[in-house]
């Protein structure tokens, strides 16, 4: 297992957590972390953009994706191939971090380190719980992923956003939604958030001056000017620094 390529910014997280980056030839855009990664290794762009032809001229002996990884005809065309593809779980949840870890320990045949990386991460879990009993948020978030045609993204329920909102114990105010969905300025108004919260490289139509939107301007969180940037990936990618993140998370909620 010498020639790896890891698609999704997690995979790559805990890969080079493991210490096994020494077998990956390649990581796509979304990688961001640790910043060797994308400075060290080849790029096979981002992961929902893949070109199979890119990934399969670097004559990869696995490759691991994440189950979101597309377009569908590339994703066809890599499992089509003679190279094994080895799909990792994105669930955003803590128990599903770990099962990562686990599941690619195993693959690189270091399944104690595994163990170990599994008890650092559990542990800043229940640091994370701690804080949050002892700290009760409750407040009032609105994840603005972009805008469509001046229509804000809001982050709905079964979302990265979403469940990142609710370990660090405030509540998703888009949560009656599935997914990333367009919302009117109304609907967005309505929705109430105490707080806004977007990437520092959100994508577009996401500016300095998002809180003078219409659908926000009147808003607590427009009103309080309350608005928190994080590094995206940090932020979402739900891998060892999870934890970390969603305790950064908290604690600013806290002090806004």
């Amino acid at each position: 297992m010498t020639r790896v390529v890891c698609i999704g910014g997690a995979i790559t997280e805990i890969v080079y957590a493991l210490g096994m980056d020494r077998h990956v030839v390649a990581v796509d855009s979304s990688s961001l972390y640790p910043p060797a990664a994308l400075a060290a290794k080849q790029s096979v762009g981002y992961m929902r953009r893949l070109s199979p032809e890119g990934v399969l001229a670097l004559r990869p002996s696995l490759i691991l994706a994440s189950e979101d990884s597309g377009p569908p005809e590339a994703v066809e065309i890599l499992t089509a191939s003679r190279t094994p593809v080895l799909f990792v779980d994105n669930t955003p949840t803590p128990e599903a971090v770990a099962g990562r870890v686990r599941r690619l320990a195993e693959v690189f045949g270091v399944p104690e380190e595994g163990e170990r990386l599994c008890r650092r991460i559990e542990a800043e879990f229940l640091d994370l719980g701690a804080w949050t009993r002892a700290h009760p948020s409750g407040k009032r978030v609105g994840f603005l992923l972009s805008m469509q045609n001046d229509r804000p993204v809001v982050a709905g329920h079964g979302t990265a956003a979403d469940a990142i909102i609710g370990l660090a114990g405030g509540v998703n105010v888009g949560s009656a939604m599935e997914g990333y969905k367009p919302v009117s300025d109304e609907a967005l108004t309505a929705m109430a958030p105490d707080v806004v919260l977007v990437m520092d490289h959100a994508g577009p139509g996401v500016t300095d001056d998002v809180l003078d939107h219409p659908g926000l301007r009147q808003t607590v969180a427009g009103r309080r000017r309350a608005l928190i940037r994080m590094d995206g990936a940090y932020l979402l990618a739900f891998g060892p620094r999870t934890a970390a993140a969603a305790l950064d998370l908290a604690q600013r909620l806290a002090a806004v």
